[in-house]
Order: C-alpha cells, then structure tokens, then sequence
C-alpha cells in the first residue's frame, strides 16, 4: 500500500488569495505542493477538523515558503489534517492550479 495519497488540485482564482477546501482523502503527516509561477506572494496552509469546518492557519507545523516565477515543489508539516486550503498572502493576477498530495510516515 503506498505511503502517499491521490494528487489533487487546489485552484486559487484570479484576484482571490485562498483555494477552496480541498479533501486529500485522509489524515496525511505531510503535505507535497507543487507550486506554479505566481504572483510573488508568501503561499501557507489552513487546515479544518472536518469538510466544511472552520479553516485556520497551520502554525508551527508548516513554514511559509515564498515562490515567484516558474515551478517550485516544497513539502508542509501537515500534522494529521485532511481538510486543507492553500493560501497566498497576495492576491493572485490569474487563476492558479497548485497540485498538492498527502504522504505519511
């Protein structure tokens, strides 16, 4: 059985800075993200107990990484969370398809 989930896609839209809640299928350690060329912003997580719950900022366990042009893939702590968001912290010029997939030790 392997380790990692499906890939899915977390689409932020043009001038929004959040995607909408995405189900990586189950309790992941860890999340990968593929992430595209963006408007240069700061890209972070939040995270609910459940499908339509109260989304928050993933803390200590998943660090701010910051992209800019061009394809950057990075891995987040996800700490047991399976419900997720990707967040910028700019407003992006277009529609932007990030590909995360949830893995686990």
């Amino acid at each position: 059985m392997s380790i990692y989930g499906s890939w899915k896609n977390a689409l932020i839209s043009s001038g929004q800075t959040a995607s909408a809640e995405v189900d990586i299928g189950r309790d992941y350690d860890f999340l990968e993200i593929v992430i595209p060329a963006i408007t240069q912003a700061q890209i972070y997580l939040q995270v609910a107990e459940k499908t339509g719950g109260t989304f928050q900022e993933l803390g200590d366990g998943s660090a701010r990484t910051e992209s800019t042009g061009g394809s950057f893939t990075t891995v987040f702590k996800l700490l047991g969370f399976q419900y997720i968001k990707v967040v910028s912290t700019v407003s992006q010029g277009a529609d932007r398809t990030f590909r995360v997939r949830g893995g686990r030790f």
